[in-house]
């Protein structure tokens, strides 16, 4: 629950920045290209406090990401890492949303919010600079207060997963790079003093909408019925664990896991989209100056070292715990069980032997339990009550992979019988 006083000094912060550039204009005289100016850097700022909130969301992504093979095994991890001072802890999980926010989105926020910007053919003097600087630090300054009010100090990031975070720079971006788009595209039609009624209008009506939402748990926005809130994502479900010790503990060898993990890292850019590089890099080496073929090889080299980091992080760093009739998965670096397996759920079991098994003798269990559906993809979310947003990391299917007794952990949940029927 956030603390009312907390909240309001957030709202006021928010509030103050964007006061600047209207007062700047109204009392200071400030020009068309600073007010322009500053309503891109409030961009900026939204952006980059977005990204400093990303790693501390405490819930989960509803997003599917479960269906990708290159991301699924970073957000699928349970557990934090606590961090030094005041701050909360940081989660693994949320890696690959700050990934695409810095690799994808703020790239692409910034070019179009700059693109636009020069729509208007600014003319930057010193006055005008001094202006964005004052502008731009005033907004940086508010936008920093309110994410230490509402979000750490609050509590906040309880309530957020690092998709709901990004949200205010998708909405941010949308609201204000219209308002910039209009008065680039616009600006000679409308004059000087129309296109500052616009933009502070514009972003008065965009800024007083955006706060009834927030405060009234009833407002339902566009964004809301697009893209999903707070309330839609995954509340973590802690995974509950035997009392005592396992009877059993089993865990792969460590030159096994590293083989599994760069060979599922080569096999990933062999069966996916990556292997347009190679097809690109063969055509270079026959028509092109050799050193041009380091490019394409420098892409699927980062492909296969990103999915091998993945594969290590999801297999590498568990072991198993077999207790009576329960199997559990357990992270050992971040010590936090990560799925666990009742023998009442099973519903089938298998030995699977891949290349890795074959060269190291191991084999691999795959556990099949009822229920076993991948969670589909939502591309509209319209009602939290009509989403699914369901922690599910209890009797689940899972894998045992590359073990060298697999007839003991079946025995250990009781169902060899299921291995001796094959």
């Amino acid at each position: 629950m956030r603390r009312p006083s907390t909240y309001r000094l957030g709202v006021v912060a928010v509030l103050g920045s964007n006061l600047i550039a209207p007062i700047g204009v109204l009392a200071f005289g400030w020009s068309t290209t600073a007010l322009l100016g500053v309503v891109v850097l409030e961009l900026v700022a939204v952006l980059f406090w977005s990204v400093v909130k990303l790693p501390f969301a405490a819930k989960r992504p509803n997003n599917a990401v479960e269906n990708l093979r290159l991301l699924a095994p970073l957000q699928a991890k349970r557990g934090s890492t606590a961090v030094p001072g005041p701050l909360p802890p940081v989660y693994l999980r949320n890696l690959p949303m700050l990934i695409v926010a810095v690799v994808l989105f703020a790239p692409l926020e910034l070019t179009v919010a700059l693109g636009v910007f020069a729509l208007s053919d600014p003319v930057v003097t010193d006055p005008v600079a001094r202006q964005l600087l004052l502008g731009g630090l005033g907004v940086f300054v508010g936008r920093g207060i309110e994410t230490a009010t509402d979000y750490f100090r609050a509590g906040g990031y309880r309530d957020h997963s690092p998709r709901s975070v990004l949200l205010a720079s998708f909405k941010h971006f949308f609201g204000i790079g219209a308002l910039l788009l209009i008065a680039g595209v616009f600006g000679d039609a409308l004059g000087s003093a129309g296109v500052l009624w616009v933009i502070i209008g514009g972003k008065l009506v965009y800024d007083l909408r955006a706060l009834q939402v927030q405060q009234n748990e009833d407002a339902r926005g566009v964004f809301y019925r697009l893209y999903g809130s707070t309330e839609t994502e995954i509340e973590p479900v802690p995974i509950d664990v035997p009392e005592g010790a396992p009877t059993y503990r089993v865990r792969t060898p460590r030159r096994v896991r590293l083989v599994d993990a760069l060979y599922q890292g080569v096999l990933y850019s062999l069966t996916s989209g990556v292997l347009l590089f190679y097809a690109i890099a063969v055509s270079l080496l026959v028509f092109a100056p050799s050193t041009l073929v380091v490019a394409p090889f420098a892409v699927i080299g980062a492909f296969v070292g990103l999915q091998a980091t993945a594969r290590y992080v999801r297999y590498g760093w568990v072991e198993y715990h077999c207790y009576d009739d329960v199997l559990i998965v357990h992270d050992t670096v971040l010590d936090t069980p990560q799925a666990r397996l009742e023998r009442d759920a099973v519903t089938g079991l298998s030995v699977e032997k891949d290349l890795v098994d074959r060269c190291f003798g191991t084999q691999t269990l795959a556990f099949e339990t009822v229920g076993d559906e991948s969670r589909e993809i939502q591309f509209t979310l319209p009602d939290p009550e009509a989403v699914d947003n369901e922690d599910r990391h209890t009797n689940v299917p899972l894998s045992v992979v590359h073990v060298t007794a697999p007839g003991t952990v079946a025995d250990a949940l009781g169902e060899r019988w299921r291995l001796e029927k094959r």
